[in-house]
């Protein structure tokens, strides 16, 4: 496989609202042929029905071979067997177009290594997709995890555009400049693709990695864009890096208020018309069929897991204009029993073994194996070791710190990059904030209320809490169940004495949760007295390679109470993790 731009037919961009003239691909150039108007006739002889195929991803957070960095061994998914899977619809769809959802070009220690490590290469995500001969990608939160530079250095090597309506931004022209849609022209039927990004991007990123771009609401920006767009295509296409903000079966909402823009799949398909389909992703829940308000939706599976595919029936009407007979759409899985695609294992190969090559580097030793499994519930070593490095490097009194990957383990002996790039998956950055004794409780709080109080109600089931749920290291505190959310956290101490509200505290923070991220609003616009520009992950190996040992015991600073509960709790993450390793 050959990496290049695929022609099927015509193609062109068009600005943004207000922001300046239409900016055109450099080949294959033309304007759409004006939909027939009613009461008139077509110009030219044609077909009378044609099915149009569109294929999706969306999220492979550069999953590219079939390979599992942080466990270093095979697994059923990548965009090696996703290649396979498109070569396999194209032979029944010759003219389908390939599209994503974002989320493309972060998410592996890989696309990590060739953004930060060795940037000299062409962006290996974009290289996998350019070989598959995408069409159109929409813009993920996560593209701006490297700033901008990185981003724009593999927008320039994308040979398909990056879509987002929903930005309003400063550029008019050139790499940096995000066009809201493409028309493409299938079969006679012109398919207009619109992209949106979800608008929660500030809440999660450094406001550099952004800078001359602001996120707009996506229903709000839909109702502008898509009548454009209607006058202009036969078939209207959304793909959007937002997701549903409810169980599909039940309507029950998902999250909290202050984030419901951040996911408007299910919105934008009951309030915009004229939209015909929509892909969507950001929420890593795959969705092979959903129709909402005469709208088809699907999702495929994250990182690679499943390919989505809908086929949508034009037949001509009696003025000559393309309407919509049926249409359908499924997700079709990556197994073990899918081959990767020779050709494109061949381009991600280099990359590959440059990877692994990296995370084989030895930086310290540990004394005995440790694991994240039940470093969310107890005072861990490991956790403890993300505290001290955050502690040192941020010069703080308090970290707050959890366990991202309660899968990864650490083995006795000597400890690599792999092992940490799995403790710490995250791009995230130190930011050393001041803070009162009562905004620090209020922080404890937030992450107490996590858990499921105890007792259980009869039939209610321990609720485990993800990697929202922060703990502390430099304070000591019990967390009480027994207590509301709100009023969990007891004896909570600084430095041996009672932690009082008027206090003064320098805490140890990463940059997603000081602009608020996982709920945590009481850390948005705090001074910020100290900041690194290096991730945590890398603050972590620098840390070893100068200490060399991994702590092998937690100080015990913390704990959940009481025992009945704590139990309860450990034995639904070893159910977790059972059921996890029977997949």
């Amino acid at each position: 496989m050959q990496i290049g731009m695929r022609f099927l037919s015509s193609i062109f961009f068009v600005s943004a609202i207000g922001l300046g003239p239409a900016v055109y691909a450099q080949q294959g150039v033309v304007t759409a042929t004006p939909r027939p108007s009613q009461g008139t006739k077509p110009a030219h002889a044609g077909p009378s029905a044609v099915t149009i195929t569109l294929l999706s991803t969306t999220d492979s957070h550069g999953h590219l071979a079939a390979w599992d960095y942080y466990a270093d061994k095979a697994v059923p998914n990548g965009l090696t067997k996703m290649a396979t899977l498109v070569k396999q619809q194209r032979a029944e769809a010759p003219h389908a177009l390939l599209l994503d959802c974002g989320d493309t070009t972060q998410g592996t220690p890989l696309v990590y290594y060739f953004a930060k490590k060795d940037a000299t290469k062409p962006n290996p995500a974009i290289a996998a997709f350019n070989a598959m001969h995408y069409d159109a990608m929409a813009v993920g939160n996560h593209e701006f995890n490297f700033g901008l530079d990185s981003m724009w250095k593999a927008k320039r090597e994308s040979h398909f555009p990056w879509l987002a309506a929903n930005l309003k931004q400063i550029y008019t022209a050139g790499v940096a400049y995000v066009p809201p849609y493409v028309i493409r022209n299938v079969d006679g039927v012109r398919v207009g693709i619109i992209g949106f990004i979800t608008p929660g991007v500030p809440r999660w990123e450094i406001p550099d990695h952004y800078r001359g771009y602001e996120f707009e609401p996506i229903v709000e920006t839909a109702k502008k864009i898509v009548p454009m767009v209607r006058k202009k295509a036969d078939l209207v296409v959304v793909i959007m890096h937002s997701g549903l903000d409810r169980d599909p079966k039940t309507g029950e909402m998902y999250g909290s208020e202050d984030l419901r823009d951040e996911n408007a799949a299910w919105e934008l398909a009951d309030e915009v018309p004229d939209i015909d389909m929509i892909f969507y992703g950001h929420t890593h829940q795959e969705m092979p069929e959903l129709m909402v308000h005469g709208v088809l939706l699907s999702q495929a599976k994250n990182w690679g897991g499943s390919l989505a595919r809908a086929d949508i029936k034009m037949e001509r009407d009696a003025t000559g204009a393309w309407k919509i007979d049926s249409k359908h759409s499924r997700t079709i899985p990556a197994t073990d029993s899918v081959a990767e695609d020779a050709g494109l294992a061949r381009i991600v190969a280099p990359y590959h073994q440059a990877t692994e090559k990296y995370l084989d580097t030895p930086i310290a030793t540990s004394a005995k194996a440790l694991d994240g499994l039940t470093a969310r519930y107890i005072d861990d070593p490991l956790v403890d070791l993300i505290h001290k490095v955050q502690l040192d490097a941020g010069h703080a009194d308090v970290s707050m710190a959890t366990m991202f990957l309660p899968s990864m383990n650490i083995p006795a002996g000597p400890v690599t990059v792999r092992q940490i790039s799995a403790l710490y998956v995250y791009e995230n950055t130190l930011y050393t904030v001041e803070m009162t004794g009562a905004q620090l409780r209020d922080a404890l709080e937030h992450a107490a209320s996590f858990y499921s109080g105890w007792p259980l109600a009869e039939g209610q089931k321990v609720k485990l809490p993800g990697y929202n749920s922060d703990n502390a290291e430099g304070v000591s505190y019990v967390i009480d169940l027994t207590l509301p959310a709100g009023e969990r956290i007891r004896n909570l101490t600084y430095k041996g004495a009672a932690l009082q509200p008027t206090e003064k505290l320098r805490v140890a923070i990463n940059n997603y949760r000081y602009t608020g991220g996982g709920g945590y609003g009481v850390y948005k616009d705090l001074p910020i007295v100290a900041r690194s520009g290096d991730e945590i992950r890398e603050l972590i190996i620098d840390y070893l390679a100068r200490t060399k040992t991994i702590p092998s015991e937690a100080d015990g600073n913390w704990r959940i109470e009481p025992r009945e509960a704590l139990d309860a709790i450990l034995k639904a993450a070893q159910e977790e993790a059972a059921e996890r390793n029977s997949r």
